[in-house]
């Protein structure tokens, strides 16, 4: 096996990662329903937990955390974006845990 991968060892896997443009792109400043919204960010919820799954299987414990503070992040605007109610609002947090 060639080093051809920037270092690579043998038994490496070379992961390729391709960007496609976003041809459908939305040209109106108008914005997304709240159906839309919801709908977008579920996928985006669903993305990350993908991304999640692939650090653990790396073993990179410092990329899942990065990743499961963006989902909470995610999951935080789309319950705030279906209830209209922010996602802490109830919650006492005048004192640490």
């Amino acid at each position: 096996m060639s080093n051809v991968s920037g270092g690579a060892k043998e038994g490496d896997e070379l992961i390729e990662i391709i960007v496609e443009p976003n041809v459908r792109r939305r040209r109106g400043c108008r914005p997304l329903s709240a159906k839309k919204k919801a709908a977008a960010l579920f996928r985006v919820w669903h993305g990350v937990r993908e991304l999640i799954v692939e650090a653990e299987r790396l073993g990179d414990s410092e990329m899942v955390h990065f990743l499961a503070v963006a989902q909470l992040l995610v999951e935080e605007r789309a319950t705030t974006a279906t209830s209209g109610v922010a996602a802490f609002e109830h919650v006492d947090m005048s004192l640490p845990n």
